[in-house]
């Protein structure tokens, strides 16, 4: 139960807030690593959900990356301009198109995989892996009742 901003006291807020800080802070140390290089942080989700996950419509990925058609069609398009990702005809549906990782959108997606993913491993080596599952299960919750609030 979602509860109203009335019923929370200074206690709660504070608490919201410096979540809410240290998850800004981690994305900014994340993006400080680079790997993205010229992706922005949504381009680079929507090419590692088709290199993991396979081709797909675009209505399918923009679902599956919790974005608006729209701004999913913009992040595609940046995706085929530099040649990551490229629309073949859908096999069921021949008037459908389907998304499809290019070779050097795989290399990107398993090289930055591979690095970044190595160094969040390690820095959470430092918790304990009870409260690594913790903060994963907190983390998806999170993110499910954002997009909840924000439909």
């Amino acid at each position: 139960m979602v509860q109203s901003a009335r019923t929370r006291g200074p206690e709660q807020l504070a608490e919201a807030a410096d979540v809410y800080l240290a998850l800004g802070r981690i994305i900014r140390l994340l993006r400080r690593s680079g790997d993205f290089g010229s992706l922005s942080p949504g381009a680079a989700a929507a090419l590692a959900t088709l290199v993991r996950g396979g081709p797909m419509r675009l209505g399918d990925l923009a679902v599956a990356e919790r974005v608006t058609a729209p701004t999913m069609s913009r992040i595609v398009a940046a995706l085929e301009r530099v040649g990551h990702i490229e629309r073949t005809p859908d096999p069921a549906d021949g008037r459908a198109q389907l998304l499809v990782a290019t070779g050097a959108g795989r290399d990107l997606v398993n090289g930055l995989t591979s690095a970044r993913i190595e160094r969040f491993a390690a820095a959470l080596d430092g918790i304990a892996p009870g409260d690594r599952t913790v903060l994963a299960h907190s983390l998806i919750r999170l993110v499910d009742l954002l997009d909840e609030q924000w439909d």
